[in-house]
């Protein structure tokens, strides 16, 4: 078994391999990183045992610390976005900790590339996520996993390929969680749309099927229920030609 610092209990799965005559403990979601963490093998009548049924005499018990997350790589020379740095939400959904997919609809006034996506993540949106790009219709034009995130605030990933995408066309930009927790500000996209030339997030009344897209679901998929012009806190990485 294996337990945070404070003792909770850590969800994995164990393994055997009898050839190699190794175990292999592994957690169902990344670990934190700068964390304290103890793993054991049970000892004692209900621990392990040999094949003869002899019980190991005791605990076997040994503690380690995960490393510190690494800085998001810099943004490609050029590379805009529709929210600064700055920026935060008004809320995290800590009541929710449902799998979704959450995302925005964007359009450019030019044509250029989308390298990337990024989000704002609160200290309990925990777990492995992806992001993604998406046509207007639901194509997944490229999908990414997020590494290296820090504990809190925007986080950043890199397509593999960048994506060419066409002027005042519309697109979705996504990530995926497995833990729900999101951030969020309702109605943001009621009245009003986000600009920041050349990108723009329209607002809800001006895009067919609103804006502020969300849905349910284990892995990632194309978001398309919308709910009070919510804010989900999704952006795009953005290079203009």
């Amino acid at each position: 078994m294996l337990r945070s610092a404070s003792g909770s209990a850590v969800a994995a799965a164990v393994a055997y391999n009898s050839t190699t005559q190794v175990a292999t403990l592994t957690p169902s979601q990344a670990l934190a990183s700068s964390a304290s963490y103890t793993a054991t093998v049970s000892g004692g009548s209900a621990g392990v045992k040999d094949l003869a049924g002899n019980a190991l005499a005791a605990d076997r018990v040994w503690s380690f610390t995960t490393a510190a997350s690494a800085p998001p790589p810099p943004p490609p020379s050029g590379a805009i976005s529709l929210w600064s740095a700055t920026a935060t939400p008004a809320a995290f959904a800590t009541n929710d900790p449902s799998s979704v997919e959450l995302g925005m609809k964007f359009r450019s006034d030019v044509a250029g590339t989308v390298t990337g996506v990024r989000f704002f993540k609160g200290a309990t949106t925990t777990g492995t996520h992806t992001g993604t790009l998406w046509s207007v219709s639901g194509t997944r034009l490229a999908t990414a996993t997020f590494t290296n995130e820090t504990k809190s605030g925007w986080q950043q990933v890199t397509f593999s390929t960048p994506v060419s995408i066409a002027a005042n066309t519309v697109y979705v930009v996504s990530y995926h969680t497995n833990v729900g927790n999101y951030a969020y500000t309702s109605a943001y996209f009621a009245s009003k749309g986000v600009d920041s030339a050349p990108l723009h997030a329209p607002a809800t009344g001006a895009v067919s099927g609103g804006n502020g897209v969300y849905r349910y679901a284990t892995s990632s998929v194309f978001p398309t229920s919308t709910f009070n012009a919510t804010n989900y806190w999704v952006d795009v990485v953005f290079v203009a030609r």
